[in-house]
């Protein structure tokens, strides 16, 4: 008999939610890709089916941050194109830009600090297995 897959516990529109209202509690629970490879692996040595539905939140997951309307993201060029038809034409090009590279600075911030918190997260789980 096929395995059934579970719900998953905390649906991506729930988890933002959650991010947003208790940042503090929340923020702890949010991993880069490191994490992400990490209860990947879990998933993969545990319940091989429960793989390609882990695969599919991850995707479900990127989509829904994608359209968030920051810069740099899918979102945020829509705020652009929603702000240039109120407006009646283009905003200026360096305005775009410095907006658009403060949001990918920003972002690649976060991610290097997420990769980092992992790193230092999976290095003291590597240590107490030694």
């Amino acid at each position: 008999p096929t395995p059934t897959p579970t719900p998953h516990p905390h649906p991506p529109h729930t988890g933002l939610s959650q991010l947003a209202t208790n940042f503090q509690r929340t923020s702890k629970a949010v991993s880069g890709p490191l994490g992400i490879l990490r209860v990947g692996a879990d998933v993969a040595r545990n319940d091989s089916a429960g793989l390609f539905q882990f695969a599919a939140l991850i995707n479900l997951n990127l989509a829904i941050v994608n359209s968030l309307p920051l810069p740099a993201l899918d979102g945020g060029y829509l705020v652009f194109l929603i702000l240039e038809a109120v407006r009646g034409r283009k905003l200026d090009e360096t305005v775009e830009k410095t907006v658009m590279a403060s949001g990918l600075l920003l972002l690649t911030s976060l991610g290097m600090f997420l990769i980092l918190r992992d790193a230092v997260s999976l290095g003291g789980q590597l240590t107490r297995l030694l």
